[in-house]
């Protein structure tokens, strides 16, 4: 009785069968990402009339049923999935709070990607002055201009602000004033009745303004005029 022939396969063969399952792996892996970068896609509706709205209907078909409408200036609008092209038109997927559908692509314009706000320095911008000699300061942001009578004016470039532990209405500024380069260290307080001496008004906070080498204010501040409250 013959004996079978077992089947040996060489280590080329192997490896040529590892290289097409990972080939089929990162294939897939592609795919997912494309189809993630395409979720994440966020467009705006345009080209639509203002008294008009664009349908949403349940198929990628101009006679599909229509689910919804989106007013003509919708954004956030979401796409999922690649677009697909049915006769001359493209159409792409939707998902708006949780409903999806199709729209003409054609009525779609991609949202350009915005930056971050900057992180806000301190709550609002300030106004504050003093007396003897008479100066004002306006903060906005990291930025202070500082004017004096008796020493001119001056902008004082803030790094830093800073809190005491659990005194959250106190805070420590840290910077320079240009174009000398002397440090500066500015602390302000919400006291709500900081007076300036020469009047019946309060003032939210009290400051006290110190440049190295430099002259020493002290003062009251109010958020800068035609701003928000605090």
């Amino acid at each position: 009785m013959p004996f079978a022939r077992p089947q040996l396969r060489s280590h080329g063969d192997l490896g040529f069968e590892t290289y097409l399952r990972w080939l089929m792996v990162a294939l897939m892996l592609s795919l997912l990402g494309g189809q993630a970068q395409a979720a994440d896609a966020l467009f705006s509706v345009t080209g639509v009339a203002q008294n008009d709205v664009l349908n949403v209907r349940a198929q990628p078909h101009p006679s599909a049923e229509k689910v919804w409408t989106l007013p003509h200036d919708t954004t956030g609008v979401q796409a999922m999935g690649s677009p697909r092209i049915v006769g001359s038109a493209e159409w792409r997927q939707i998902r708006i709070e949780n409903q999806t559908g199709w729209v003409n692509a054609r009525f779609l314009t991609p949202q350009r990607a915005t930056s971050a706000p900057e992180p806000i320095f301190f709550r609002a911008p300030l106004s504050c002055s003093g007396t003897e000699p008479f100066w004002g300061f306006q903060l906005t942001g990291k930025t202070g201009v500082l004017d004096s009578l008796a020493h001119g004016k001056a902008t004082l470039q803030f790094d830093t602000v800073r809190n005491p532990g659990g005194v959250p209405i106190i805070w420590s500024f840290r910077g320079r004033q240009k174009p000398s380069n002397a440090s500066v260290i500015a602390v302000l307080e919400e006291t709500n009745a900081c007076s300036d001496g020469m009047s019946d008004l309060t003032y939210q906070y009290s400051i006290r303004l110190d440049v190295a080498d430099g002259p020493f204010f002290a003062g009251c501040c109010n958020a800068l005029a035609g701003q928000p409250a605090p």
